[in-house]
């Protein structure tokens, strides 16, 4: 009796190792499997987002005027929000700077939108030019891991 109860304790311990070992290999496959989402999320966002960058930074204020700027910088914001939360994980101190830059740029456009003038454009235009070239260089960064 004692035999074949030491037979059956053994043998549920063999079974909650290999289950344990199952289960890991499915958390693994798991987080592996979203590891690559995850990537290929932010690559596409990156892709998105470079793509709204360069629109921006090809608008010619002084035939287009204000609106096409403002135009511009709606879609950079919209893609912008999507690629800093997929990038936020890995790049967090990257985005966080880039959003400096997108606030500034946000809030001189916003006044030469409403106050046009020389000094506004160019006050605009500088911000603008920071904010593509640094959130360009993040966008490298990224990229470079898809």
């Amino acid at each position: 009796m004692r035999t074949a109860a030491a037979a059956v304790v053994a043998g549920l311990g063999s079974l909650a190792v290999a289950l344990s070992a199952c289960s890991a290999d499915d958390t693994a496959t798991a987080a592996s499997s979203t590891a690559a989402s995850t990537t290929a999320a932010v690559c596409a966002s990156a892709a998105t987002f470079r793509s709204s960058l360069s629109s921006l930074a090809d608008v010619q204020v002084v035939q287009e005027g204000t609106d096409s700027v403002q135009a511009a910088w709606t879609q950079v914001q919209g893609d912008w929000g999507q690629f800093a939360d997929d990038a936020r994980d890995g790049y967090s101190d990257d985005v966080d700077a880039v959003q400096a830059e997108a606030d500034s740029a946000g809030s001189a456009i916003d006044t030469a939108v409403s106050q046009p003038s020389a000094q506004t454009l160019a006050s605009a235009g500088a911000a603008v030019t920071a904010f593509v070239q640094k959130a360009g260089a993040l966008v490298d960064k990224v990229r470079s891991t898809c």
